[in-house]
Protein backbone atom coordinates (compact mmCIF):
# COMPACT_ATOMS: atom_id res chain seq x y z
CA UNK A 1 0.00 0.00 0.00
CA UNK A 2 1.56 3.33 -1.04
CA UNK A 3 -1.12 5.45 0.59
CA UNK A 4 -4.12 5.24 2.87
CA UNK A 5 -7.33 7.21 2.74
CA UNK A 6 -9.26 7.97 5.93
CA UNK A 7 -12.35 10.16 5.97
CA UNK A 8 -11.42 11.58 2.55
CA UNK A 9 -7.94 12.49 3.82
CA UNK A 10 -5.05 10.97 1.88
CA UNK A 11 -1.86 9.87 3.60
CA UNK A 12 1.25 9.04 1.60
CA UNK A 13 3.39 6.09 2.68
CA UNK A 14 6.86 7.49 3.41
CA UNK A 15 8.54 4.61 5.23
CA UNK A 16 7.83 0.98 5.97
CA UNK A 17 9.52 -1.94 7.65
CA UNK A 18 7.99 -5.35 8.40
CA UNK A 19 6.66 -4.09 11.76
CA UNK A 20 5.54 -0.48 11.24
CA UNK A 21 4.51 1.97 8.53
CA UNK A 22 4.86 5.74 8.49
CA UNK A 23 2.36 7.88 6.57
CA UNK A 24 2.27 11.63 6.01
CA UNK A 25 -0.30 14.25 5.12
CA UNK A 26 1.76 17.37 4.40
CA UNK A 27 -1.21 19.76 4.29
CA UNK A 28 -2.34 18.81 7.82
CA UNK A 29 1.26 18.53 9.11
CA UNK A 30 0.18 15.11 10.36
CA UNK A 31 2.06 11.80 10.37
CA UNK A 32 0.70 8.37 11.27
CA UNK A 33 2.87 5.58 12.61
CA UNK A 34 0.96 2.33 12.28
CA UNK A 35 2.06 -0.79 14.14
CA UNK A 36 1.65 -3.62 11.63
CA UNK A 37 2.45 -6.57 13.92
CA UNK A 38 1.71 -7.74 17.45
CA UNK A 39 5.26 -6.80 18.48
CA UNK A 40 7.87 -4.36 17.15
CA UNK A 41 11.49 -5.35 17.89
CA UNK A 42 13.40 -2.37 19.31
CA UNK A 43 15.65 -2.01 16.24
CA UNK A 44 12.65 -1.70 13.93
CA UNK A 45 10.89 0.52 16.45
CA UNK A 46 13.81 2.94 16.56
CA UNK A 47 14.15 2.77 12.78
CA UNK A 48 10.63 4.04 12.14
CA UNK A 49 10.93 6.88 14.64
CA UNK A 50 14.40 7.89 13.44
CA UNK A 51 12.87 8.00 9.96
CA UNK A 52 10.25 10.34 11.42
CA UNK A 53 13.06 12.53 12.78
CA UNK A 54 14.60 12.72 9.31
CA UNK A 55 11.20 13.38 7.71
CA UNK A 56 10.49 16.34 9.96
CA UNK A 57 13.68 18.00 8.71
CA UNK A 58 12.02 18.32 5.26
CA UNK A 59 8.35 18.65 6.25
CA UNK A 60 7.07 20.60 9.23
CA UNK A 61 5.05 18.07 11.22
CA UNK A 62 3.08 19.18 14.27
CA UNK A 63 0.94 16.09 14.88
CA UNK A 64 1.73 12.40 15.18
CA UNK A 65 -0.71 9.55 15.53
CA UNK A 66 0.80 6.35 16.89
CA UNK A 67 -1.73 3.65 16.06
CA UNK A 68 -0.90 0.71 18.33
CA UNK A 69 -4.11 -1.27 17.81
CA UNK A 70 -2.25 -4.26 16.31
CA UNK A 71 0.17 -4.53 19.24
CA UNK A 72 -0.24 -7.35 21.74
CA UNK A 73 3.12 -7.02 23.49
CA UNK A 74 4.26 -4.08 25.58
CA UNK A 75 8.05 -3.49 25.48
CA UNK A 76 9.39 -1.20 28.22
CA UNK A 77 12.88 -0.55 26.70
CA UNK A 78 11.26 0.71 23.47
CA UNK A 79 8.88 2.92 25.43
CA UNK A 80 11.71 4.32 27.54
CA UNK A 81 13.75 5.27 24.44
CA UNK A 82 10.62 6.75 22.82
CA UNK A 83 9.73 8.90 25.86
CA UNK A 84 13.13 9.81 27.25
CA UNK A 85 15.23 10.19 24.09
CA UNK A 86 13.10 10.59 20.98
CA UNK A 87 10.17 12.74 22.19
CA UNK A 88 12.28 15.49 23.79
CA UNK A 89 14.45 15.66 20.66
CA UNK A 90 11.52 15.80 18.26
CA UNK A 91 9.73 18.43 20.37
CA UNK A 92 12.54 20.84 19.50
CA UNK A 93 11.74 20.23 15.82
CA UNK A 94 8.10 21.28 16.24
CA UNK A 95 6.30 17.97 16.82
CA UNK A 96 4.44 18.67 20.03
CA UNK A 97 1.06 16.93 19.65
CA UNK A 98 1.04 13.15 19.99
CA UNK A 99 -2.10 11.07 19.64
CA UNK A 100 -2.13 7.44 20.76
CA UNK A 101 -4.54 4.72 19.76
CA UNK A 102 -4.15 1.75 22.08
CA UNK A 103 -5.32 -1.80 21.45
CA UNK A 104 -8.66 -2.62 23.01
CA UNK A 105 -6.98 -4.73 25.70
CA UNK A 106 -7.43 -3.50 29.29
CA UNK A 107 -4.03 -4.71 30.53
CA UNK A 108 -2.22 -2.85 27.71
CA UNK A 109 -3.36 0.57 28.97
CA UNK A 110 -2.32 -0.45 32.50
CA UNK A 111 1.11 -1.48 31.17
CA UNK A 112 1.50 1.91 29.47
CA UNK A 113 0.66 3.74 32.70
CA UNK A 114 3.05 1.58 34.74
CA UNK A 115 5.76 2.09 32.12
CA UNK A 116 5.29 5.86 32.13
CA UNK A 117 5.45 5.87 35.93
CA UNK A 118 8.78 4.01 35.82
CA UNK A 119 10.16 6.43 33.20
CA UNK A 120 9.06 9.47 35.22
CA UNK A 121 10.73 7.99 38.32
CA UNK A 122 13.98 7.65 36.37
CA UNK A 123 13.94 10.86 34.26
CA UNK A 124 11.43 13.16 35.96
CA UNK A 125 8.10 14.33 34.58
CA UNK A 126 9.63 17.38 32.92
CA UNK A 127 10.94 15.22 30.03
CA UNK A 128 7.49 15.64 28.48
CA UNK A 129 7.16 19.36 29.19
CA UNK A 130 5.73 21.10 26.12
CA UNK A 131 4.41 17.83 24.65
CA UNK A 132 0.69 17.16 24.50
CA UNK A 133 -0.35 13.49 24.56
CA UNK A 134 -3.95 12.59 23.81
CA UNK A 135 -5.40 9.09 23.81
CA UNK A 136 -8.02 8.57 21.10
CA UNK A 137 -9.95 5.65 19.66
CA UNK A 138 -9.43 6.30 15.93
CA UNK A 139 -7.61 8.31 13.31
CA UNK A 140 -10.96 9.86 12.39
CA UNK A 141 -11.22 11.26 15.90
CA UNK A 142 -7.85 13.00 15.47
CA UNK A 143 -8.96 14.46 12.15
CA UNK A 144 -11.86 16.07 14.00
CA UNK A 145 -9.55 17.52 16.67
CA UNK A 146 -6.82 19.15 14.59
CA UNK A 147 -7.27 22.41 12.69
CA UNK A 148 -7.84 22.08 8.94
CA UNK A 149 -5.65 24.22 6.74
Amino acid sequence: MTSMNISEVEFKLVYQNPYASLYLNEALKLAVCNAEQEYIPIGHFKSVFLQMSALIEQNPIHYLIFDKRNLRTFHQPSMEWYFAVWKPEIKNKGLTHHFKILPNIPWFAKSVEAGKHEIFQKYGTDILEGIQITYVSSIEEVLELIPKK
